[in-house]
């Protein structure tokens, strides 16, 4: 049997959240991920509904990081977030 393979990428928001007030304000770096961005999201839901249609099956799931970097010189404050995922996805040929 032979199979044919697609990878798909989904997005993954995040709430932005700012410090200070007026002129002072200053916007820091995201880091709480908006989960409804994926759970109630009717185009996320058509996606998977679809390559189901099509007959493509989930195999599996990579999250991609993304380096986030706030600060001057040789300090300041650095961590990684989900961008997203890869969904990797096979179906049958012939």
């Amino acid at each position: 049997m032979r199979f044919e393979y697609l990878t798909t990428f989904v997005p993954m928001d995040y709430e932005s959240a700012d410090r200070g007030v007026w002129i002072f304000k200053v916007e820091l770096p995201p880091r709480e991920p908006i989960v409804e961005s994926l759970t109630d999201n009717p185009a996320y839901a058509q996606h998977l509904n679809r390559m189901g249609n099509e007959g493509w099956e989930l195999v599996n799931v990579q999250p991609l990081l993304k380096g986030v970097w706030r600060g001057e010189g040789q300090s300041g404050l650095g961590y990684s977030l989900t961008a997203g995922y890869y969904l990797f996805w096979k179906r049958a040929v012939g």
